[in-house]
């Protein structure tokens, strides 16, 4: 699978060369994907910081627009949930943290650093956040119904909501694509009843 994709945006604020060592490493993953014939993977992108001095997002934000479950920081169960997420409804889907939960209100500010580009209206390349080095993607995602699930480590338990994003936000203090999810039921038990932190947010509608 031919991951190189996207081209060098003269006005981002990324440098060229970290820009480079960034596509460099999304086709190793496309080699990587073809010699094993992989229908997904997970890699352990905090590990690449010290190792080679780039970041993993835009690899998995190609990836997973190419129909290739990538997910962050060897979250496993993730890539299940992400799989899970294919195989019923046939979506791409987006990987994320809960940053802020306000359950009186039923909002989440969900943020991640990589995004599926096809999920996206638009898109711009930013630093990683805790690193500031390589290449994130800052997404603006389309406000529509979502619906947002995860499985938990043992397989036995699952949160899955549905909701609406309500904006799309630009806090500096938080990873680079962030949405406000507004949700239709209770969501108490991503407190009380925790599956995990990331969890993935598709599109409904």
């Amino acid at each position: 699978v031919d991951i190189s994709g996207l081209g060098y945006d003269d006005s981002s604020v990324i440098k060229k060369e970290e820009f480079i060592k960034a596509k460099r490493f999304s086709n190793a993953l496309g080699k990587i994907v073809d010699k094993y014939n992989l229908n997904g993977l997970t890699i352990r992108c905090f590990d690449l910081l010290d190792s080679i001095r780039t970041t993993g997002c835009l690899g998995l934000a190609i990836l997973n627009s190419k129909g290739i479950i990538g997910t962050c920081e060897g979250d496993i169960m993730s890539m299940i949930s992400m799989y899970l997420v294919k195989k019923h409804f046939n979506e791409p889907s987006f990987q994320v943290n809960p940053s802020v939960i306000d359950i009186e209100n039923k909002e989440v500010v969900f943020a991640h650093c990589t995004v599926p580009i096809k999920m996206c209206e638009k898109h711009y390349y930013l630093t990683h956040f805790e690193s500031k080095i390589g290449v994130a993607i800052r997404g603006k995602l389309i406000k529509k119904k979502v619906g947002v699930f995860r499985f938990s480590s043992n397989l036995k338990d699952y949160f899955f909501k549905t909701g609406y994003i309500m904006e799309n936000l630009e806090d500096e203090n938080l990873c680079r694509t962030q949405i406000k999810v507004k949700f239709e039921d209770d969501i108490d038990e991503l407190l009380t009843k925790p599956t995990g932190n990331h969890h993935i947010v598709f599109y409904l509608e």
